[in-house]
C-alpha cells in the first residue's frame, strides 16, 4: 500500500512537472500575434521586433522545420525585419484569385513568391525564368496561374 502511495505521488509530481511548460507556451501565445489570412488561404503572421524563426514557432505551435520549409525563399536568413510575411502553412501552387501580375516595383521572383504566398519553383517555370534572385523589370507581366 505505502509502495502504490509513492507510486501516485511520483506520478503527480511529474505531470505537475509536464503541466507547466505547457502554461508557459500558453502565456506565449496570448501575445498579441494575431494569424491573418493571404488571399490564397494560406495562414500567415507579420514579424514583430527582435523576433526569430524559433520564438514564432513556439507562439504558434508548429515545430521550427515545418516554419523552415514553408517559408524557403530566403535561406541562411536568421534575422527577420520587422513587418515580413512569415507563413505558417505550405505556400500554393498557383495563385486562387490572379491570373497574371504586372510590376509597379523592381522585385525577384523570390520576393514575389514570398508575397503572393506561392511556391517558387512552379512560379519559375511557369514564367520560364533561370534565376530566383534576378531584379524584374517594372511593368512585366507576371503568370501565376
Amino acid at each position: 500500500m505505502k509502495l502504490i502511495l509513492i507510486f501516485l505521488c511520483f506520478v503527480i509530481q511529474t505531470c505537475e512537472m509536464y503541466a507547466s511548460p505547457k502554461s508557459r507556451s500558453a502565456s506565449i501565445l496570448s501575445k498579441d500575434d494575431p494569424v491573418l489570412m493571404h488571399e490564397n488561404k494560406v495562414r500567415y503572421i507579420v514579424v514583430r521586433k527582435e523576433d526569430t524563426y524559433f520564438k514564432i514557432s513556439l507562439r504558434n505551435g508548429i515545430t521550427l522545420r515545418q516554419l523552415l520549409r514553408y517559408n524557403e525563399s530566403f535561406k541562411h536568413q536568421d534575422v527577420l525585419r520587422e513587418g515580413e510575411k512569415i507563413y505558417l502553412d505550405p505556400r500554393r501552387y498557383r495563385s486562387k484569385t490572379k491570373k497574371t501580375i504586372i510590376l509597379s516595383r523592381r522585385m525577384s521572383l523570390r520576393e514575389l513568391a514570398q508575397e503572393e504566398a506561392l511556391k517558387l519553383k512552379p512560379l519559375m517555370r511557369r514564367n520560364k525564368a533561370c534565376s530566383a534572385d534576378e531584379k524584374l523589370p517594372i511593368g512585366k507581366e507576371i503568370q501565376l496561374r
